[in-house]
């Protein structure tokens, strides 16, 4: 790689550190952000800037989007996923508020004030808990049924804070932010911080158990094995760790070539990773030795799914556009699981920073600032279905 590409690689990642940090207008679809999407139940939900929205990717159309009339000038931003719980959308917002927005009548039933960071990565429900971290090095546990009694304010009094008080189950404190989801068990909760550090709580009462620090930051939620007895974890200082999930100590280290941001994923004993150097890696899950390794893309940032009915893993990334590394598009490609040879590749609207998704026979990627939200391909063969612009008047 020459030194001007990577100089033009470098100052992409420090612009979307930056934007992630600072956040970003609330004009409608001019961030330079990337959207938060999940699929449930065949149904993609997806935040970016001021709305968010609910598309059937089968109907090819909008379900609901929130709010029906958007306001230019409006404060409040979304770019975590909104999970969805029993018709409830949970969703985090730039502005440190954690809404409650009804999927079909598009209401906000509560909303929680008590943050003080910005929600970047998606709030979890489990069970009858929320659990929802912030940029502001925050991490609460919420009771839903008290939360559902809190009702909707657009600010929030001294009356209203205690209030929502007693919607916390626990709350725990990390060293510096939190952009990443949770991941939760019945027993467990472990969740990384910029502050180089990996903490591993019990679920119900949120007292630590473990936790160990790392050279560089991380971002991206780690992964647990079927087992539960390791803990993979991308990390900025170009490198993968395993972890003993029972006591943090460290297993094993993969090298990569650049950061690992996007969460690695498990598949036929086999551990799948990308870095921002565009690289997938493959290593035996037990032992960390790296089965191949090959640079599919320009970088590559959300994590790979892997589809078990077909053995394929979907990846997604970032291509340069021309040779001068000015401009850039999205890729998004299948491959094999045992044999890592391509089955198909197509180019996606813009460059793509989080993970596909998978609904039925569609797999849906969600491209980088919002011209084109959301692109649906032929999981099988990669041809275009369908893409939502949001609002092509604009």
């Amino acid at each position: 790689m020459n030194l001007n590409k990577r100089h033009l690689r470098w100052l992409l990642l420090a612009v979307i550190l930056t934007l992630a940090l600072t956040g970003c207008s609330g004009r409608r679809m001019t961030s330079t952000s990337w959207p938060g999407m999940v699929v449930d139940d065949n149904m993609a939900y997806i935040a970016f800037g001021p709305e968010f929205f609910a598309v059937d990717p089968d109907r090819q159309r909008v379900e609901s989007q929130y709010p029906s009339d958007v306001d230019n000038n409006s404060q409040t931003t979304y770019y975590a996923a909104p999970p969805v719980s029993d018709g409830l959308l949970v969703v985090g917002a730039y502005d440190s508020v954690l809404y409650g927005v009804d999927r079909e009548t598009r209401t906000i039933e509560w909303n929680f004030h008590r943050a003080t960071g910005r929600y970047v990565g998606s709030p979890v429900v489990f069970g009858d808990k929320v659990f929802a971290a912030t940029a502001g090095n925050e991490l609460f546990a919420l009771s839903l049924d008290k939360l559902g009694e809190l009702g909707g304010v657009e600010k929030a009094d001294e009356a209203r804070r205690g209030q929502e008080e007693a919607a916390i189950i626990w709350e725990y404190g990390a060293e510096q932010g939190i952009w990443s989801a949770p991941l939760v068990t019945s027993e467990m909760l472990f969740v990384v911080s910029l502050d180089h550090r990996v903490y591993a709580l019990e679920s119900e009462s949120g007292e630590l158990v473990w936790t160990v620090e790392l050279p560089g930051a991380m971002a991206g939620t780690p992964t647990l094995s079927e087992d539960g007895g390791m803990l993979y974890v991308g990390n900025f200082d170009s490198s993968l760790y395993a972890l003993d999930a029972a006591t943090g100590r460290q297993l094993w280290r993969v090298e990569a070539r650049n950061w690992v941001w996007g969460t690695p994923v498990l598949a036929n004993e086999k551990l799948f990773f990308g870095d921002l150097n565009g690289y997938l890696y493959a290593v035996e899950r037990q032992s960390g030795q790296v089965l191949w390794d090959e640079q599919v893309a320009d970088a590559i940032r959300g994590g790979p799914i892997f589809d078990p009915k077909s053995n394929r893993l979907y990846v997604t990334g970032r291509e340069e556009s021309n040779p001068g590394g000015v401009g850039t598009r999205g890729t998004v490609m299948a491959l094999d699981v045992e044999t890592h040879k391509i089955v198909w590749e197509q180019s996606a609207a813009e460059a793509i920073y989080t993970s596909p998704a998978l609904s039925g026979e569609m797999l849906l990627v969600a491209p980088a600032q919002g011209t084109v939200l959301l692109q649906v391909f032929s999981a099988e063969t990669g041809v275009l279905q369908w893409e939502f612009v949001p609002h092509p008047e604009d």
